[in-house]
Order: C-alpha cells, then sequence, then structure tokens
C-alpha cells in the first residue's frame, strides 16, 4: 500500500499516518556508520538496509503478516 493510500484510508477525524525517522540507539548509530549489522554486530549489513542478509532471513512470513496486521488495525481503527 502506498503512501498516498495510507492518506486516503485514514479517517477524517483522525491524525494522517506520517513517515517518521526510524530512531537508533547511540551504539546502532555507531555501527550503522561502520556498515555493520545493528541486530547481530557481528557481519556487514546489506548495502540498502541496516540488518545483515542472516538478521533480515529470521522474519518469516507469519511475522510479517503479523505486522501488515497491526499496522493495518492501527491505520483503520475505528473509534
Amino acid at each position: 500500500m502506498g503512501y498516498m493510500d495510507l492518506l486516503r484510508a485514514q479517517r477524517k477525524s483522525g491524525k494522517p499516518p506520517s513517515m517518521t525517522k526510524l530512531k537508533l540507539s547511540r551504539r546502532q548509530k555507531e555501527l550503522a556508520a561502520k556498515g555493520i549489522c545493528i541486530d547481530c554486530s557481528d557481519r556487514p549489513a546489506e548495502a540498502s538496509s541496516y540488518l545483515c542478509a542472516d538478521c533480515q532471513a529470521k522474519d518469516t512470513i507469519e511475522d510479517i503478516r503479523e505486522e501488515i496486521k497491526g499496522l493495518r488495525a492501527k491505520i483503520l481503527k475505528h473509534d
């Protein structure tokens, strides 16, 4: 779902969703600056991510579906 779809899905009485910046701890920022995985801090991170391939592979399809389900419920929350 694109950002404009999220805006259209938001109720008029609620706040529109925002694209907030990822907040990292000082240690995570140091690791990211060095190009090291912020999760395991052992291996180099992927070029387009803060995580290495092994840490990215830890997410199962069920975990991703649950995260999407939670985000969808939060976005389309009915009062």
